[in-house]
């Protein structure tokens, strides 16, 4: 199974744990998974990921200093 590039997503944080490395996200609502013995990710698509950074700490960040918190 090739696993579409829009379903991998970057995060530094994941259930309360942290990591430097970050962690990787794979989106598997909605897939038609039956059978499937195996998952194969694109290493170019996990650096596409790791590049587009962890956008829901960015959001929370910035929704926090448009709300006036911190910065």
């Amino acid at each position: 199974m090739n696993f579409p590039r829009k379903r991998i997503r970057f995060t530094l944080t994941h259930d309360g744990s942290i990591s430097k490395e970050g962690f990787i996200i794979l989106d598997l609502k909605g897939l038609d998974i039956d059978g499937v013995t195996t998952l194969a990710l694109d290493m170019q698509d996990l650096e596409h990921a790791r590049e587009q950074g962890d956008s829901q700490a960015f959001a929370r960040d910035n929704v926090s200093r448009l709300l006036g918190g911190e910065e």
